[in-house]
């Protein structure tokens, strides 16, 4: 008899401490697959939820906001302030551009993610001599995520942000860029984040090919 109610307190000592486990944080993609969410890195924001990111680097500071509509696709938008022609680093111009941001996650098997990318929206530069140039940017991309840890994400991405510049001289332009982004989650909703790509851009109008890169620092929060 002794042993039995040994056995049966053992049994309700173990199902106490069940009880006790505290649940995963709602925020959070199951144990060892990172965070359910990413900017340098392939996944959406997920279903309802929002995510406000901001950068400053090269060739900008930029902020945009993007809505999941469904839990594989993103739609936002992106406002900047530029200080170089779309990363070509021969060319230092300030200007504004503006961009519609869709994202649509195809593939998550925990570790691994991957999503393509479309971007569109107008562009200024404001040159010497009161110049102004217009253009149109027409960028698809695709991302590869990596859940690194719990709280970090590595992403690799290659983008063709091709843009059409209007008036004399203008042309398409077919940049093919290759980049690297790291992701800390400081917080389930908040992240710090650094991203950076290169490549050449192949100038149609000038039959010459240059170099472009951007860079930036950031912090993004999703709610």
């Amino acid at each position: 008899m002794r042993k039995l109610c040994v056995a049966v307190l053992l049994v309700a000592g173990f199902a106490s401490a069940e009880d006790l486990t505290p649940p995963p944080l709602p925020n959070s993609a199951p144990s060892g697959e990172g965070q359910s969410w990413s900017v340098v890195g392939a996944r959406t924001a997920g279903l309802n939820k929002n995510v406000l990111e901001a950068g400053l680097g090269w060739p900008g500071v930029y902020a945009s906001f993007t809505h999941g509509f469904l839990p594989n696709l993103d739609l936002g938008a992106r406002a900047a302030f530029t200080y170089g022609l779309e990363g070509m680093v021969s060319t230092v111009y300030p200007g504004l551009k503006f961009q519609g941001l869709i994202r649509f996650r195809f593939v998550d098997t925990g570790k691994i993610s991957l999503s393509a990318s479309f971007e569109p929206g107008p562009f200024f530069w404001f040159a010497y001599g009161g110049v102004t140039y217009t253009g149109f940017a027409i960028p698809i991309g695709v991302k590869l995520g990596i859940a690194a840890a719990s709280a970090l994400t590595i992403g690799i991405s290659f983008d063709v942000p091709m843009w059409v510049q209007f008036g004399p001289g203008g042309g398409l332009n077919v940049p093919f860029l290759t980049g690297l982004g790291v992701e800390y989650f400081v917080r389930s909703d908040l992240a710090l984040f650094a991203k950076t790509r290169m490549g050449p851009v192949l100038r149609t109008s000038y039959y010459r090919a240059e170099f472009a890169f951007d860079a930036s620092l950031g912090v993004a929060w999703r709610f």
